[in-house]
């Protein structure tokens, strides 16, 4: 069983480090391949029993490949940067360079295949559509140079044709729909058909989830019941969230919360906040958001609160640590104010439980002494400002 992660392009490394974040937290073992912006998690069921041989997934149950499909919707749902997940069906690997003819190679294999098994349709309520991707974009047909010259030569060109995504499409459809019996239905396909086309290989997949893009736009900062510049934007604070490994029901503090943007994205994957600001005015802020996105029952408190005594806080509550830690202090300060925050960085530690995350960004690379740094994201904003997201790991 392979699944395929078709990846956002907005940074080079944050949408792949995501997905290894949340494969953990599903408790995923990572065998991963990378094509470009395409990641492919190979051999799922290696380590599980062979106990469901006639299972057309080979080696897993019923209840454990619909675990893992579950899983995999999750993953997709909850992410900022995976566009889309696919359960892979069938590749083809090819060596020779001529993309049109390893295309009709993919046809003729099509042909011969069992694709209403192997596609799971039933032709009594499934409908079905055909995407076609190419990945990278780089992949090009073989030029002949003596069609260069045929194009020169005569106005009559419409003969010559390279591949495109709605003839693969067309065409993939047309085998499908005269092998199964199923109908198209390109507007709300109950069934969405993939055809991943890499340097060196094809797939044939199936549609398992994809991110629902408008979410961050309609969630923009500006856009919220309170709002104040400087926010992160909600995509990267969710990634932020997912790269502290956070599950639903941990207990997520943002010691310098502002308006409240980390702890939305937490609440909506169902952690328990915790959120504190020295600015009474952006306590209220907070609440105010948290209170307009339906998120108050997942409040554990927030307060208007020194830093410096985030360990006194969380006495207050009864709360000895805390599963992650998620924060933007306010780095546009005095030098003084700087020094001060980073050793308010060096010591939230102290509340935080063993093998816990702490993520955080900065106008400028942070080095913290008792916790241990996993990696470092350089975002560039605009031209006066550049972030550095910190993932540190408490070991």
């Amino acid at each position: 069983m392979k699944v395929g992660f078709l990846l956002g392009k907005e940074h080079e490394t944050l949408p792949y480090s995501e997905l290894n974040a949340l494969l953990e937290i599903y408790d995923i073992d990572k065998n991963l391949s990378i094509f470009d912006n395409y990641v492919v998690l190979d051999k799922l069921d290696d380590d599980n029993s062979d106990n469901d041989k006639d299972n057309k997934n080979n080696n897993i149950s019923k209840a454990e490949y619909m675990e893992t499909i579950n899983n995999i919707e999750s993953i997709t749902k909850r992410s900022a940067y995976i566009n889309e997940s696919h359960l892979i069906l069938f590749e083809m690997l090819y060596v020779d360079k001529d993309l049109q003819k390893n295309i009709n190679m993919f046809y003729k294999n099509l042909i011969d295949l069992p694709l209403d098994n192997i596609l799971n349709i039933d032709i009594s309520k499934d409908t079905f559509a055909v995407r076609a991707l190419k990945v990278p974009k780089e992949i090009k047909q073989k030029e002949d140079k003596n069609e260069k010259n045929i194009i020169k030569n005569t106005k009559d060109i419409k003969d010559i044709k390279k591949p495109n995504s709605m003839d693969i499409e067309r065409e993939v459809g047309r085998i499908i729909k005269e092998k199964t019996g199923a109908k198209v239905n390109l507007k709300n396909p109950s069934k969405v058909v993939k055809v991943i086309i890499l340097k060196d290989r094809i797939y044939l997949a199936l549609l398992i989830e994809k991110r629902d893009k408008e979410y961050f736009q309609k969630n923009r900062p500006h856009l919220r019941a309170y709002f104040h510049p400087g926010c992160i934007l909600p995509k990267l604070a969710r990634c932020m969230v997912n790269l502290a490994r956070l599950k639903e029901g941990d207990i997520l503090l943002d010691p310098f919360c502002g308006t409240g943007g980390f702890l939305i994205e937490g609440g909506f994957i169902g952690c328990k906040l915790i959120g504190s600001d020295i600015d009474d005015r952006m306590v209220e802020g907070t609440l105010l958001n948290l209170k307009s996105y339906n998120l108050m029952d997942n409040i554990i408190s927030i307060k208007k609160w020194d830093a410096k005594y985030i360990k006194d806080y969380l006495n207050t509550l009864k709360i000895k640590e805390v599963d992650g830690i998620i924060t933007d202090p306010p780095y546009g300060i005095s030098t003084s104010k700087k020094g001060d925050i980073e050793s308010i960085l060096n010591s939230l530690g102290n509340v935080l439980k063993d093998n816990g995350y702490m993520v955080f960004a900065s106008s400028k690379k942070v080095y913290l002494e008792d916790l241990r740094l996993m990696d470092m994201y350089e975002i560039y904003i605009h031209k006066s400002l550049t972030r550095y997201v910190h993932v540190y790991k408490k070991e």
